[in-house]
């Protein structure tokens, strides 16, 4: 007796049965995806960065070309050349007045979902060249607040929050480059290690 014989197209291959979902979906799936990948770098970069970033240049490739900047006085800069500019003055005065080998930047990372924002706690240790230890070092402790740009995939805005120099909360009128600078030109007397993630 023969085999039975089985005509037709073969029906169900992956290309058949894949569904294809309308324009406007698709877009939206697309930017979604595109916006976690970003978003992925983003952390990565920072999470690289952050425990070099008192005298090594961060990946600035990861920023927006006019991000926004805001300090907890209030204070505002805006642009990547000028934040650039920032990063480099404030190296450059740590560099001058304290010991790298020495001092050090500990940090916490977390993802917020609801804002869609990286959430930093950060603290950083920074220990005098003449006559320094940990018992007359500078302690900054602070929160970063970073905003991703939905339509360039990168960083549009860095917010600090909740910063402290020595346990004493940065006001106005003073931002931070501000405050820093009185700080390390004239030191003041109370000198508290607050630790990770001041709130």
């Amino acid at each position: 007796e023969d085999a039975p014989v089985f005509t037709g197209a073969i029906i169900g291959t992956p290309s058949e049965t894949s569904i294809e979902l309308p324009p406007l979906i698709q877009s939206m799936a697309d930017e979604r995806r595109e916006f976690e990948m970003n978003l992925g770098k983003a952390m990565d970069v920072l999470r690289k960065d952050y425990p070099h970033m008192l005298d090594v240049t961060p990946d600035f490739s990861i920023y927006s070309d006019d991000i926004s900047v805001v300090d907890p006085s209030g204070v505002q800069l805006t642009g990547l050349g000028n934040y650039k500019t920032s990063f480099s003055f404030l190296q450059t005065m740590i560099g001058f007045f304290y010991n790298m080998e020495q001092s050090s930047v500990q940090n916490r990372m977390m993802y917020d979902f609801a804002r869609q924002t990286i959430r930093i706690s950060w603290n950083v240790v920074l220990v005098p060249k003449v006559v320094g230890n940990r018992r007359n070092a500078l302690y900054v402790d602070g929160i970063s607040i970073y905003k991703m740009d939905t339509k360039t995939g990168k960083i549009g805005e860095h917010r600090v929050e909740n910063m402290l120099i020595n346990d004493i909360p940065v006001t106005p009128p003073y931002g931070v480059l501000t405050a820093l600078k009185n700080e390390i030109l004239y030191p003041s007397s109370q000198r508290v290690p607050v630790g990770v993630g001041a709130m």
